[in-house]
């Protein structure tokens, strides 16, 4: 049987004093229309910044087309120092 690989963003993986953050974008409701004909092609850009590097991390969903109530359903996963802190 095959093992899916997950993509963990931020540190690196032999980084000592790690953890694991996961952010879940499930779906979007009543979304404003961003264009002419009343459609929009969403996405969710999740944004990590570490104060202690100044380093940030970005992370874009799938667009999903002409939808004002789109569906994701998708889990982003970031590795953090144990230092980091959660808002």
């Amino acid at each position: 049987m095959a093992t899916c690989a997950v993509e963990v963003f931020g540190l690196q993986e032999d980084e000592e004093n790690s953890r694991i953050v996961r952010v879940k974008v499930i779906a979007g409701i009543g979304l404003a229309k961003k264009d002419i004909l009343g459609a929009s092609d969403p996405y969710v850009r999740v944004t990590l910044y570490d104060p202690m590097n100044g380093v940030f991390t970005s992370v874009q969903t799938k667009t999903i087309k002409k939808s004002l109530n789109p569906k994701w359903n998708e889990e982003i996963l970031f590795r953090v120092s144990m230092n980091f802190i959660l808002l």
